[in-house]
């Protein structure tokens, strides 16, 4: 079977990789559209981690990455963060120099003997809940179409409203003056360099960050991340079977499909949720829902409009083609 560049031969899937310190999320992304076996479809990647940042990086291939979105709205991150108190860079991590530094005797008598516990209680008490943060200047968050820090670095200062966050969770891990440890969940699109500044400053301080790990994204974790020996190579299938389905990334419920609805809903008709059969419940939404066909196959993602309507927003059978055996072949 001849296909063209961007057609579909596998299922929505999602790499779970772990995207090493130095390098730029493209990269990894670039690696694997060079090396993954033809019929990957488009390919993205589901949220950008600074080089000097590793962790967690989900790719997403044959349509996955049109859920960009719903990962960044549903899905909640963890980060461990280990900084250092009494210095401030301008990018808020080690990559630059270090412009101010805090010499007073509050910082090496006073914070120097917080607790740990102590610590995490202030913490806890200032910042859980809402958030609101402006983007870091160094950050690749869009202004006039190019990233902040792209502007920073030709000495423009450009300045964004604080937007609105969530943090989650708060854990002090360690501390040892002048490094603390902190491992933070949060809501997509917080920058951790400076929500860890404002933490410093709150204590009285000065903050920068020497590390960050993206520890997990929702149920997606490190532990069973694809280090980089484990990437593909050779364009052959294998690595295919390391790929999660887009379904377990994002735990919406799943329904059941007949053979008439499933003709409907690929035709792009309305649906009526009590009509159709619970496969897998779910609480992460109310308002959408995987779509399966009666052998299971995944369908597409519905979205209820009205309480008695459910409609298709996005529909994967389009893009999918299911080869005969031969089609496996290594390219």
């Amino acid at each position: 079977m001849k296909l063209n560049k961007k057609q579909a031969l596998f299922p929505p899937l999602v790499f779970n990789v772990f995207k090493p310190a130095r390098i730029t999320s493209y990269d990894v992304v670039r690696h694997f559209k060079r090396h993954l076996p033809q019929g990957f479809g488009k390919i993205g990647h589901f949220g950008t981690l600074d080089p000097f940042a590793s962790g967690v990086l989900m790719i997403g291939i044959c349509g996955a990455a049109r859920l960009n979105d719903f990962i960044h709205d549903f899905l909640p991150k963890t980060y461990l963060a280990v900084g250092k108190l009494g210095i401030e860079t301008p990018t808020g991590d080690y990559t630059s120099e270090i412009v101010q530094r805090d010499e007073s005797l509050y910082l090496t008598r006073e914070i120097a003997s917080f607790s740990r516990e102590f610590i995490e209680e202030k913490l806890r008490e200032k910042f859980i809940g809402d958030y609101w943060q402006a983007p870091h200047k160094y950050s690749a968050s869009k202004f006039m179409g190019r990233n902040m820090h792209e502007w920073a670095r030709e000495g423009i200062e450009v300045k964004k409203e604080p937007v609105l966050r969530k943090v989650y969770k708060i854990e002090v891990v360690k501390y040892a003056f002048p490094y603390l440890s902190i491992r933070v969940e949060v809501s997509s699109g917080t920058y951790v360099r400076t929500l860890f500044t404002d933490m410093c400053n709150y204590l009285g301080t000065l903050g920068s960050l020497i590390s960050l790990v993206r520890e997990s994204v929702g149920p997606v974790t490190y532990k069973t991340a694809l280090k980089m020996k484990d990437w593909p190579q050779d364009k052959t299938l294998p690595i295919i079977s390391r790929g999660m389905k887009i379904e377990d990334v994002l735990p919406f419920t799943k329904l059941k499909l007949d053979e008439k609805q499933t003709l409907i809903f690929k035709n792009g008709g309305f649906l009526r949720p009590a009509d159709l059969n619970v496969l897998q419940d779910s609480s992460l939404s109310q308002n959408y829902f995987w779509m399966l066909d009666e052998s299971e196959k995944l369908l597409g993602l519905g979205e209820k409009t009205f309480p008695t309507e459910l409609k298709p927003k996005i529909n994967f059978h389009s893009e999918v083609e299911v080869p005969s055996s031969s089609d496996h072949d290594p390219q």
